[in-house]
Formats: C-alpha cells, structure tokens, sequence
C-alpha cells in the first residue's frame, strides 16, 4: 500500500507544468492541481501516522517530573508545643525530582485500537485511489465534451459552406428562369438557421472549455489531440453478469463498506474489554529534598526512594458506561453491514449501466456509420435531381442537414465508447493509469 501512494505521489510531483495538449497530459496536471485529491492523499498520510500512535501505547513510557513548593506549616493547636515553649510555626522549601517508567503487559483495549489504526489508514487509502480514478474519469468525459464541441462547431462550418453554394446555386437557376424565388428563399432561411447554430456551438464550446480547465486547474492553450474516425473501438470482454458480479466484489466502495464492517467489529470488541482489568509494571525513583525548617527540623531532609512494581486497575462500576459503550458499537455493527449491502447494490446498479450504455454506444457507433454513407449517397441524389429538375432546392438542404447531423451524432457516440468504457472499468474495480493512456495512444495531434 505505501509503495503504490508513492508512486502515486511521484507522480503528482512529476507532472508537466506545460500546457496540456493530450489526455495523459491533461489528467497530470489534474493530478497536480485537484484539490480533491490532494485532500485524499493528505487524509492517507495522516492515518499512516496514526498507525504507530496506536502502537505508542503498547510500548515502554518514560516520565520525567519535578517540583518545587513553598510550605508554611502551622500547628498552634498543639497543646503540648505550647506548654513546653516550642514553635508552633515555621516554614521550609520541598524539591521533589522522579523518574517513572511504565510498559503495558494487559492491555485489550489498546491492542485493537492498533489494528483500527490499520484498518483506517486501508480505509484512507482506498479513498485516495477511488478519488484519482474518479478525476481520471472526470478529466477525460471534459477532454472529449470538448472534442464534441469542436467536431459539433466544425461540422455546422462545413454545413454552412454547403447551404450558400446550394443557395448560389438557386439564385443562379432563379437568374436564368429554371428555378423559383421559393428555393432562393429556403436556402437563404437554412443559411440564416445554420448561422444561429454556429454561434450557439461556439458557446457551447467555450463552455467546454472551461468545465475542463476548472477539472484540470490550468488555462489550456493550443488544441487538445483529438480522437480520427478510423480509431479502433474495441468491446469490452465479459456478460453483464460478470461485470456486475466483478462490481459487487471489487468495487472501490464495496470494498471500503467491508472494511468499514471490520472496524465497526473491532469497536465491538473493543468495547467489551471495558469489563476487563488492565496490568503494567513500573519503575520508580523518586529524590526529595526539604531545607532547614526550623528549630524541630535543623538539619533539612533528603530522601531517594525507588520502586518496582505491577498496577492492576480494574474498573468495577463505572455508571453504565461500559454496557452503553457496548450497545452503542453494536448498533453501528448493524449499521456497517447495512452499508456493506448498499454499496453492493449501488456498484451493481453502477456496473449494470455503464455496459448498457457502452453497448448502446458501440451499437449506434455501427449504425451511424452506415447512415452517414446513407445520407451521402441521400445528398448526392437528392443534388442530381436539383439540377436536372426533378428535385426542389429543400430536399437538397434536407439532405445537408441529414448528413451533417448523422456525422455529429456518430462522432458523439465514439466518444461515449470511451468514457462509458473507463466508467464501466471504474464501477468493476479495475480502471487502472494505463487504461486512460492506452486511451490517449488513440488521439492523434491537431
């Protein structure tokens, strides 16, 4: 376990500080500038150090002390100090130094505290990773809304393009009476729509942007790598079942709910040793010194004293305290168990949507396709019977607008193959660094 954190650790230190241009670059830097993780790794460290606090109580104490008092000592009441003419008052200065060394030989409790100590920094650190693999999806659903973004923005660019030649192309017909005011009007209400569009896509884009520059705490500049059509989508192996059987044994949250049921039974446990005695041993040394304290004591006093001993120290009634204890611990057993199962059926439930998604994405990925060759073999016709008058100018912009629609819907769907992949990896237990770099191998430079 701590070797992983400082790999990790390594990681954060090493990233980039350039500008992200691919999405292993980008997610680097997340890792350096997310705040959320560098809250997780903190909370790892800090129950690493509670690990050897725990264990401190289990091993020898050595106490130093002194002291120093001013005493007035007053016993005017004895009759016998008075009758024969003592003083009755005097004072005199105490100095006191010891040593005291104890080492715990029973001690139930103190001895489970250590395991929760190491049950809990399990805990943290299951968090830790759970929160680097969700920034790692985080960061590349943002990367790819963006490359969503451009290849919407792009895409409505091309189709503009497309809707003035064909509006030219009326206007010229119109010119030379083959054609009507009508198709000159349709193309220009098309070329004014797709205008509208276009701004809202830039909108839309820097939007984009800046979901994904706040996920990776820097202002990006220079194009992201983006995904080419022919980039290989691979299915993932393995049924539903499997997958969700992986994510109810495997998940991340499942397996901190487990854990969680662990330390609730140590508690348990814990609890019950307030009926148990507690024995250490000790040894003492302790130096006195008094000064002259008057006429009774004209010589002072020093005294060295030393000690070896057992303490047993057994609690015989302590108000309730301890059954309460006992009853309370027991309660929060049930209630990690009940956590325990809703973690299982939340990872199931997040398992079991992931690969539908991922199925339906890679489904659509296929269809579109083959309706982009569709709407151009659509579009070309539809071009053919305009010029020769067999189709009106709107069935030629009907046709654009399929076929630019299809592609940014087939691009959208390439893109949720991959996230939806690295969420499905995610919920099973088993997203991993190098999932989200084989990811970036598929990008290619702007």
């Amino acid at each position: 376990m701590a070797g992983a954190i400082c790999l990790l650790c390594c990681s954060l230190a090493l990233a980039p500080a350039a500008m992200a241009q691919t999405l292993a670059q980008a997610f680097a830097l997340a890792q350096q500038n997310n705040p959320a993780l560098r809250s997780a790794q903190a909370s790892y460290q800090a129950a690493l150090s509670g690990i050897p606090l725990a264990r401190s109580r289990l091993l020898p104490q050595l106490v130093a002390g002194a002291g120093l008092s001013a005493n007035a000592h007053d016993n005017s009441n004895n009759p016998l100090l008075a009758k024969f003419g003592m003083p009755t008052s005097w004072n005199y200065t105490e100095r006191t130094i010891n040593l005291v060394a104890t080492q715990a030989l029973y001690q139930p409790g103190d001895r489970i505290e250590v395991k929760k100590a190491e049950l809990g920094a399990r805990i943290a650190y299951l968090q830790f990773v759970e929160q680097n693999q969700a920034l790692m999806l985080q960061v590349a659903s943002r990367y790819f809304d963006v490359l969503a973004a451009q290849d919407t923005l792009r895409s409505l660019e091309e189709q503009q393009k497309a809707v003035v030649q064909q509006r030219a192309a009326a206007q010229a017909n119109f010119d030379a009476g083959n054609g009507t005011i009508v198709d000159v009007r349709d193309a220009q209400a098309r070329a004014d729509l797709t205008a509208a569009q276009i701004l809202a896509a830039q909108n839309q884009l820097q939007l984009a942007q800046a979901r994904l520059e706040q996920t990776v705490g820097a202002t990006l500049t220079g194009p992201l790598a983006a995904l080419p059509p022919q980039a290989p989508l691979s299915p993932v192996e393995g049924s539903l079942h499997d997958w969700v059987g992986k994510a109810e044994e495997h998940n991340l949250g499942v397996d901190q709910a487990r854990l969680g049921v662990q330390l609730a039974r140590l508690s348990a446990q814990q609890a019950q040793t307030g009926e148990l005695p507690t024995v250490s041993a000790y040894a003492r040394v302790d130096h006195d010194t008094t000064s002259v304290g008057g006429p009774l004591f004209p010589f002072g006093n020093r005294a060295n004293v030393a000690s070896v001993g057992v303490q047993l120290r057994w609690a015989l009634v302590s108000g309730g305290a301890v059954q309460s204890q006992i009853d309370q611990t027991a309660h929060l057993l049930d209630k990690s168990q009940a956590d325990l199962d809703a973690a299982r059926l939340a990872a199931a439930q997040q398992a079991r949507s992931a690969y539908l998604s991922l199925q339906s994405a890679l489904s659509q990925v296929k269809a579109l396709d083959a309706a982009i060759v569709s709407s151009r073999s659509s579009l070309q016709a539809n071009e053919t019977g305009f010029k020769v008058g067999m189709r009106v100018n709107i069935d030629v912009l009907n046709a654009l607008a399929q076929l630019y629609e299809t592609q940014r819907q087939a691009d959208k769907a390439r893109y949720d193959v991959l996230v939806d992949t690295l969420r499905l990896k995610l919920a099973a237990g088993q997203l991993e660094p190098h999932d989200l770099d084989a990811l970036s191998a598929l990008l290619t430079p702007h």
